[in-house]
C-alpha cells in the first residue's frame, strides 16, 4: 500500500528564522584575529557554542545577547554589534562562564578586551563614564558611612582614612582621564 502525503493547504514560502539575518558586508574579518591576538583570546576559536557559559551566567536571562552568542559574534566578525552591546558592560565578572567552559575559552577576559576596544572607539555607556568621573574626583567609589555595622562587628566605629590623593594622581595619568574628558 502506497501512502500519498497530503498537500499543505498553506502556500510554501521561505522558512521562518529565529534570528535576524546577518549583513555579511558589515562583518569585520580582522575582528576575530584582533581578539585572538590578545593574551586572553588564544582559545577563542575552540568555542563550539555549547552554551555552558550562558547556563553558568547568573544574569544571562536579562541579556539581549547571551555570552555564547557574543563569542559567536566575535568569531563571525560582528565588531560593531559586540562593541556597541550593553552586555560587555553588564558582565558581573563572576568568572562562572570562564570556569565552566569545557574548551577553556576565557569568556570574561575576552569581554574585558572588548570593553577596552569599545573604550578606544568611544563607545562607553554614560554610567561608566560617570563612575570614572567620580573616581577622578574622589579617589574612591563608595564611602562607608554605616558606623553601627562596624561597632556590631567589634571594630572601631570610624573607618580608617584612605589615602585617595595617590589614587587620583594615578588615574589622571591613565586613560581614565581621557575617558571622562571624552578625548584622546
Amino acid at each position: 500500500m502506497v501512502r500519498i502525503m497530503a498537500e499543505p493547504d498553506e502556500p510554501v514560502g521561505p522558512p521562518i528564522t529565529l534570528v535576524n539575518p546577518i549583513d555579511m558586508s558589515k562583518l569585520d574579518t580582522k575582528f576575530r584575529e584582533e581578539i585572538q591576538s590578545m593574551p586572553n583570546g588564544e582559545e577563542l576559536s575552540a568555542c563550539f557554542a555549547c552554551s555552558t557559559c550562558t547556563a553558568a551566567c547568573p544574569i544571562a536571562n536579562i541579556w539581549e545577547y547571551k555570552p555564547h552568542q557574543l563569542i559567536r559574534m566575535i568569531l563571525l566578525g560582528m565588531r560593531e554589534e559586540v562593541l556597541s552591546s550593553d552586555e560587555i558592560w553588564l558582565c558581573l565578572t563572576c568568572f562562572q562562564c570562564q570556569e565552566r567552559c569545557p574548551q577553556k575559552v576565557r569568556v570574561t577576559d575576552i569581554f574585558f578586551d572588548c570593553k577596552n576596544l569599545a573604550a578606544e572607539d568611544g563607545k562607553v555607556p554614560p554610567n561608566i563614564v560617570g563612575l570614572g568621573k567620580e573616581l577622578l574626583e574622589k579617589g574612591q567609589l563608595y564611602i562607608v558611612t554605616a558606623d553601627w555595622e562596624r561597632e556590631d562587628m567589634g571594630l572601631e566605629p570610624e573607618v580608617p582614612g584612605l589615602l585617595v590623593d595617590p589614587v587620583k594622581k594615578i588615574l589622571t595619568e591613565t586613560r581614565t582621564k581621557k575617558l571622562v574628558e571624552g578625548g584622546e
